[in-house]
C-alpha cells in the first residue's frame, strides 16, 4: 500500500512532505485576507437616542449584528431609547460586525428605601439622589434642630427604610424648623 514511499530515497519524500507543506502554508496565507476580509470597512451610524426598533432597522439594514449589552434606568429618557453604543458611532469597523446597544428600561427597577430619618436635609438630599430617588415636598415642624429629617412620606404616608419603591419616586421630608422650644414631635 505505501510501496511508492518506500522505494524513492528518503530525502525525495521529506523535500516532497516541504513542498507540500509549503503550498498548503500559501494557500491558507492567500485565503485570510478573503476569509477576514481585510480592509472591507463600514462607518457606524449614530444610534443614540433612537428607540431601540429604530436602531436595530437601521444597523441590520447595513449589514450589523445587534444585541443588547446592558439597560440603565434614567426617568429623563423614554423607555427603550440608545444610550450608549459600542463601537463608537462614526468608527470604521469590519462588516457582520456586533453593535452591542445600551437601551433604557421601559419600567424604573425597585430599591429599597433608605433612613433619612435624624439626618440633615443636605445629607438626607445625597443619599436620595445616590438612590435615584426624588425630593417631592419639604414640610417644616417644630423642632429645635433646624434641617433635620424627622419623617419620610411616600404619597402622603410615612414610608420605613428597606420598603420596596420605583426608582424615580418623589420622597417628601419632614424637617424641623429650629424654632420648638423644647418640644420634640
Amino acid at each position: 500500500m505505501f510501496k511508492f514511499l518506500t522505494s524513492k530515497p528518503l530525502w525525495v519524500n521529506i523535500l516532497a512532505g516541504i513542498v507540500v507543506l509549503l503550498l498548503l502554508l500559501l494557500l491558507f496565507l492567500g485565503s485570510l485576507a478573503l476569509l477576514t476580509q481585510h480592509g472591507k470597512t463600514m462607518r457606524i451610524p449614530t444610534v443614540t437616542g433612537l428607540s431601540y426598533t429604530d436602531a436595530k432597522k437601521s444597523l441590520e439594514t447595513q449589514g450589523f449584528d445587534v444585541q443588547i449589552q446592558d439597560s440603565v434606568y434614567s426617568d429623563t429618557m423614554k423607555p427603550l431609547q440608545v444610550v450608549k453604543q459600542f463601537p463608537e458611532a462614526e468608527s470604521q469597523v469590519k462588516i457582520n460586525r456586533t453593535i452591542y446597544l445600551t437601551i433604557n428600561r421601559a419600567q424604573a427597577p425597585f430599591i429599597q428605601m433608605p433612613n433619612l430619618v435624624s439626618m440633615s436635609f443636605r445629607n438626607a438630599e445625597s443619599i436620595l439622589r445616590q438612590y435615584g430617588l426624588k425630593i417631592g415636598d419639604t414640610i417644616f415642624k417644630p423642632y429645635f434642630a433646624r434641617n433635620s429629617v424627622l419623617e419620610q412620606q411616600f404619597k402622603g404616608d410615612p414610608i420605613k427604610p428597606g420598603t420596596q419603591i420605583q426608582q424615580g419616586s418623589a420622597i417628601t421630608l419632614v424637617l424641623g424648623n429650629g424654632i420648638g422650644g423644647g418640644q420634640g414631635l
